[in-house]
């Protein structure tokens, strides 16, 4: 009999690649979304093979139920990103550390397996490249731009309160995913806003200097690496989910630019027209992936111009629907 699987944040970008794949492996797949940032398209398309629940992870009762019907829960359910958590913080640690509590409490007693989505931005202010058992550094409380690091810092710790109660649980940390179905706006990463300004031929905004650099990871390969983490070999762990594919914001917007054979003007502009007051910019987040290839023998396969050429093409692909 196949395994279980539910997943939290199911009609999210990670989300409904990670429920498609599952599906293509024989997994019986329940997404539960309640549709924040809009219902993806994707599932339209999988109904007769994804039963899809439109409610939020902070109804206690229902994830109870829905928890214990399952076998694996991959818990990506969350709201995201710096800039939402400055202009919404409050509703951001509520829903994310209360959403979190409810999946381990459910979880805790089926000795259910979980796997946690934290992220990158739990390094701080740290130096790279960052390790899962490295120190952290913060800025100050009263820089609210770190309440979402601090906010899924604490979810994890409660991960690992709940391991040492016997729960199977393991914490994927994720940096810089990007691939089709990412989301685009205001509140996007910067490869899903460069395309879509490179395609529309409006100017490709860098954000500061255009020197930070991130390192990218694909996300067909993030997919693999967080269906991996169902291993019970590594339950109690914390394993980075990225690459050592550095780039600087700069380069991204020049390739993108280049790619697309796009007319836009690469402008940048200062961070302070964009965030609110007490923003920090990272200059430079690279993880040690020495766990990810040693505990679950994983190295990305998607090389970087690869990936940006997929999700180009999917990307022009929704332009022209």
């Amino acid at each position: 009999m196949s395994k279980k699987c539910l997943i939290t944040g199911g009609a999210g970008f990670i989300g409904s690649h990670l429920a498609e794949e599952l599906v293509r492996r024989g997994y019986e797949v329940t997404i539960v979304d309640n549709f924040y940032k809009g219902k993806n398209k994707y599932h339209n398309e999988l109904m007769r093979e994804i039963r899809v629940i439109p409610i939020s992870v902070l109804d206690k009762n229902s994830m109870y139920e829905l928890v214990n019907q399952h076998d694996v829960v991959f818990h990506l359910a969350a709201i995201l990103g710096v800039k939402t958590t400055m202009e919404k913080s409050i509703e951001l640690i509520e829903t994310n550390f209360d959403g979190t509590r409810n999946i381990l409490q459910a979880a805790l007693k089926g000795k259910k397996k979980v796997v946690f989505a934290s992220t990158s931005e739990v390094y701080g202010k740290g130096k790279p490249p960052f390790s899962e058992e490295g120190d952290r550094l913060y800025g100050a409380t009263s820089k609210i731009r770190w309440s979402y690091a601090v906010c899924k810092t604490l979810e994890e710790t409660l991960c690992l309160g709940y391991a040492l109660e016997g729960l199977p649980v393991t914490i994927v940390r994720y940096f810089n995913i990007y691939g089709p179905r990412a989301k685009d706006g205001p509140y996007a990463g910067v490869i899903p806003r460069f395309i879509r300004a490179a395609l529309q031929g409006e100017d490709i905004l860098v954000y500061g200097d255009g020197k930070q650099t991130r390192c990218f990871t694909y996300v067909s390969d993030a997919v693999e690496a967080t269906i991996r983490a169902m291993d019970e070999k590594v339950n109690g762990e914390i394993i980075n989910i990225g690459s050592e594919n550095e780039q600087s914001i700069k380069e991204v917007a020049e390739t993108i630019k280049k790619l697309t054979k796009s007319s836009s003007k690469i402008v940048q502009v200062p961070f302070e027209e964009v965030y609110p007051h007490g923003f920090e910019e990272i200059p430079n987040r690279r993880p040690n992936v020495t766990k990810l290839r040693e505990l679950v023998q994983f190295q990305a396969t998607v090389t970087w111009e690869q990936g940006l050429k997929e999700t180009i093409k999917w990307f022009r692909e929704e332009n022209n629907g």
